[in-house]
């Protein structure tokens, strides 16, 4: 077993997201991405399915369908190939995590 302290991880920066992966496992890793108040991360598609959970903060997160905000504890599920962003309203810590099984 390993734990890990995702307080450790939280950083920001004023210009750009910040994306740590703390886990790589057989099928799934998992990331803390954190972006300050004003930063975004333009959508994209992904090659990976993602949960994203918010754990601390609001964005905005846009998916197929349109945008979304999210706050604490709120989380969205966005498939693979499917174009996917979010935009900071407050600071915003959110733990996304990659299916990356082989399909």
């Amino acid at each position: 077993m390993k734990n890990y302290d995702l307080n450790e991880k939280i950083i920001f920066s004023d210009e750009k997201p910040i994306k740590r992966h703390f886990l790589n496992a057989k099928g799934f890793h998992a990331a803390l991405i954190c972006l300050k108040s004003g930063v975004e991360i333009p959508p994209h598609p992904e090659d990976y399915s993602v949960l994203l959970t918010v754990l601390e903060g609001k964005g905005i997160f846009t998916d197929i369908n349109g945008e979304f905000t999210l706050t604490k504890n709120q989380s969205i599920y966005m498939k693979k190939d499917e174009i996917r962003g979010i935009k900071a309203m407050e600071n915003l810590v959110v733990l996304g995590i990659q299916d990356r099984s082989k399909n």
